[in-house]
């Protein structure tokens, strides 16, 4: 911290700094200071998304937590941490919170701008009730979605579907922050739970400051699918970058059970779909884990660790546990060397617009001397 003050001082002092350094600075300084492991969680919708996150920090609970049914489920993107200053809790953002104007950093500090939910981690029943309102929508008129940043008319391919009154549903919230004691969590693990590609679009936030700070991600596709159109639109415009950093999961390999194959036949064609997606995404092998998050759950749920081992989550979760927690170091290294490297491009440019400002004023001096 105190190397980055004198950087930043530096800076100052030689006429080197302006805003888009000092929110580099600043950026770097938040990290830094939380000593959080960031792990976002991204897929688009139907992907199981929601489903993998209850079998690794809700099946505890004994039952289905965060809302898991076909379709959209996750409105607004949420992050679950544990801060144990703080009772568990759940804090959300109202989505009207866009036409102020505000960032959701500076909307971190306001508390009265949240509403903020109380949660019983020890009633299963209310605490998947409460987390149900994530889920929560509006529908307002064209207009108010076009100031929401949800209705674009230059590109109406992307807009949403109207109802029979004109009106478009839009999420009731902008951000939602869960509080939850799950071992993980209080390594220093922080999970960033993002919406599909429409939403990730929608909220520039996360492209801007969430995404690109998040030290890992977790790329979700369907096993049974494989790499859509719009899965590889996330991939290559918000997540390509340093593989090792980057986990990619095949879910629902449960739906590639045939009973007209044999079992040895169903693991190869997992196999294949496995190679081709890291060939596709150009990533390991490796790195891609096939798995069945509804399966993992049922396993968690009902004590049977011989489905548990059939459903291949333990091998992400030892992944995400036993190799990103130590290498917290390393990535936050390259977390600070990234930033090292567009601050020094920076303040390069802006050296080299001194020195032609100063060699333009030498030849108007010797004229005026002549």
């Amino acid at each position: 911290m105190s190397r980055l003050d004198e950087v930043g001082r530096f800076l100052a002092d030689h006429d080197l700094s302006d805003g888009a350094v000092q929110a580099q600075l600043d950026s770097l300084r938040e990290q830094l200071g939380q000593q959080k492991l960031v792990v976002a969680f991204v897929a688009e919708f139907s992907r199981g998304k929601s489903e993998l996150i209850n079998a690794i920090f809700f099946a505890d609970a004994g039952r289905r937590i965060l809302p898991a049914t076909p379709g959209r489920t996750t409105m607004c993107p949420v992050e679950l941490a544990w801060d144990a200053d703080e009772a568990p809790s759940l804090s959300l953002l109202p989505i009207e919170t866009r036409l102020t104007g505000q960032s959701l950093g500076e909307l971190r500090t306001l508390p009265k701008a949240w509403k903020l939910f109380k949660l019983d981690v020890g009633n299963p029943e209310k605490l998947a009730e409460s987390l149900r309102e994530v889920m929560r929508t509006s529908w307002v008129t064209k207009d108010q979605a076009r100031e929401l940043g949800f209705w674009n008319d230059e590109t109406p391919d992307e807009n949403p579907p109207l109802d029979d009154a004109g009106r478009v549903e839009v999420p009731a919230w902008r951000h939602a922050l869960i509080n939850y004691p799950h071992p993980l969590l209080k390594q220093g693990l922080v999970v960033l739970d993002t919406p599909g590609l429409n939403a990730i679009g929608a909220e520039p936030e996360l492209t801007l400051s969430l995404l690109p700070t998040a030290h890992a991600t977790v790329f979700i596709l369907g096993a049974d699918t494989g790499v859509t159109k719009s899965d590889l639109a996330i991939w290559r415009d918000h997540l390509s970058g340093d593989a090792l950093s980057r986990f990619v999961v095949l879910n629902k390999i449960d739906a590639m059970i045939d009973p007209l194959a044999t079992a040895e036949q169903v693991r190869e064609q997992i196999e294949r779909q496995r190679t081709e997606t890291a060939r596709t995404l150009g990533v390991p092998a490796e790195r891609v884990y096939p798995l069945s998050a509804r399966q993992a759950l049922a396993a968690r749920v009902d004590g049977d660790g011989g489905a548990l081992e059939q459903s291949r989550l333990p091998a992400l979760e030892t992944a995400l546990g036993g190799e990103l927690m130590p290498q917290r170091r390393a990535l936050l290294e390259r977390v600070v060397l990234d930033a090292a490297g567009q601050i020094e491009m920076h303040v390069a440019r802006r050296l080299n617009d001194n020195r032609r400002q100063l060699a333009e004023q030498t030849l108007e001096l010797r004229g005026l001397r002549g």
